[in-house]
């Protein structure tokens, strides 16, 4: 029995040292390139790629930090995708080329190249979630079969330096200045630290009434208890599965879409103050989903900036700045103000594909971020 641990654990060890050795070789490729930030002051799209690049390299390294398996580093393998996009699309206006579009690698090997569907997938013991996996993989699992990284066909082993196992990076290392190198030098292991909490609106806050929660499959229409007493909510839908996904708010006089599209997998949307007693939705999947309302204090709170996917709902809780937001993927994005009871308000932001979009802040304010892919948020200090 002691020999089959030592297996699974040298496994997850191998795989944890294949992530590290891609976080320092996307590292020496930032310090490697042949950007001079000073000779291209006045191209802020070129700047914001590529510090978008240095932003995703010291998340890859903070997100590694307690990473116990390839499934908890999926948000390493995202960072790290975003930020070769990022590279590329520096290298693609440099060579006055159009910006290629952002594609996540495979889940369970990078090797296997560029994703080509998004798929549910349920680890041995975890519960499932949705990934990005190549055509080869989506076909494997499509069938009940082991992905190519985890059947008896092994990925060779991958070379080794010395020591055997790449270093962690210092969890205190911060992402470097547009104008400097990122910082690649000897790293040492940071002291094992307690398990980070779930992303936002990853899972159902512990909180939630079990009337004001609902998990199900295939085409429903499902009925939210609101509040009582009345208070503003955030509403989130999960799907887990299905090439095209639907999901509307049932309304006085109709529906209103808020998710029609390939490929999406989560709604998060304001449920503003009111005397409504349900949410009434309408899910249309071939997969599994959930469903729940959270209360407006559960949504976090940021003065620097986060990254996400999707539709999302933040606090700023700074004073006056400018909003920086950055998308990386096909489809439209927007940035809307939302009162205290959640009511739609001034329009900030907006735009179109892989693009960058800036606007003022007074200060204070909930955001309602509306988007078709991966996207970032920099809040800096500036009078409105």
């Amino acid at each position: 029995m002691k020999s089959v641990f030592r297996v699974f654990r040298r496994r997850r060890e191998d795989e944890l040292a294949l992530i590290d050795a891609e976080i320092t070789a996307f590292g020496e490729a930032l310090a490697q390139h042949a950007l001079v930030p000073e000779e291209h002051a006045a191209d802020a799209g070129l700047l914001a790629d590529y510090t978008r690049a240095l932003d995703a390299y010291d998340q890859a390294k903070r997100a590694f930090v307690g990473d116990r398996d390839r499934a908890d580093a999926v948000d390493v393998m995202l960072a790290l995708a975003e930020g070769r996009h990022a590279l590329a699309c520096v290298d693609a206006r440099l060579a006055g080329l159009p910006a290629p579009p952002g594609t996540p690698p495979c889940f369970f090997d990078p090797r296997h190249g560029a994703s080509a569907e998004r798929v549910a997938w349920t680890p041995e013991g975890g519960s499932t979630r949705i990934i990005d996996v190549c055509a080869a993989d989506a076909v494997r699992l499509s069938e009940g079969m082991s992905p190519i990284a985890t059947s008896r066909h092994r990925p060779p082993e991958p070379q080794r330096r010395t020591p055997a196992r790449p270093p962690r990076p210092r969890v205190s290392e911060r992402a470097p200045a547009p104008e400097s190198r990122p910082d690649v030098a000897r790293r040492t292991d940071p002291a094992p630290g307690p398990r980070r909490e779930p992303a936002p609106f990853k899972t159902c806050p512990p909180s939630v009434r079990k009337g004001q929660q609902v998990q199900g499959r295939g085409n429903r229409e499902p009925r939210l208890s609101h509040r009582e007493p009345r208070v503003p909510l955030v509403l989130v839908v999960r799907l887990h599965g299905g090439a095209r996904n639907s999901v509307e708010v049932i309304e006085d006089g109709g529906a209103r879409s808020l998710l029609r599209a390939r490929g999406r997998s989560r709604v998060v949307e304001p449920i503003p103050l009111s005397e409504d007693k349900h949410v009434r939705l309408r899910i249309e999947s071939a997969g599994q989903w959930n469903a729940w309302l959270q209360p407006v204090a559960t949504v976090p709170a940021v003065e620097d900036g986060i990254s996400s996917r999707g539709s999302f709902v933040l606090r700023y809780a700074g004073g006056p700045a400018i909003v920086h937001m950055s998308h990386a993927d096909k489809g439209d994005f927007s940035v809307t103000e939302l009162d205290a009871d959640l009511w739609q308000g001034r329009h900030v932001l907006s735009g179109t594909g892989a693009s960058f979009a800036e606007a003022h802040l007074s200060g204070p304010t909930y955001l309602h971020v509306r988007a078709e892919g991966n996207w970032k948020i920099r809040f800096t200090p500036g009078d409105h």
